[in-house]
């Protein structure tokens, strides 16, 4: 799909900014756990598994996901729809970015 007129261009930009904060208000909730995670993930991976400090890190892990599942019954939807914002609003923005370069 390519932009053909400034009205067009307009419409994406309007549904752009319509679904840009709920995008960044999930992109926020999902990178913090995330975060979360990848540091556990890092700490397990520096270990010898079978210690004690690996077990406590991997429980520490399983206490977390589990907490997030019980807080956020969502997560997964909500993961989905954020990747799903950052796909459609990236196409939009290309297609604006290639539309305005097309107008110079």
């Amino acid at each position: 799909m390519v932009i053909g007129s400034p009205e067009q261009r307009q419409k994406y930009k309007t549904d752009f900014n319509a679904e840009y904060s709920e995008y960044r208000g999930l992109h926020a909730r999902i990178e913090g756990i995330t975060r979360q995670f990848t540091v556990l993930d890092n700490e397990l991976k520096q270990l010898n598994q079978g210690t004690d400090k690996y077990k406590t890190i991997h429980n520490q892990i399983l206490q977390e996901y589990h907490k997030i599942k019980k807080t956020n019954p969502n997560y997964s939807q909500e993961k989905n729809r954020c990747e799903y914002l950052h796909n459609k609003l990236a196409h939009i923005k290309r297609l604006i970015a290639e539309y305005d370069q097309q107008q110079l």
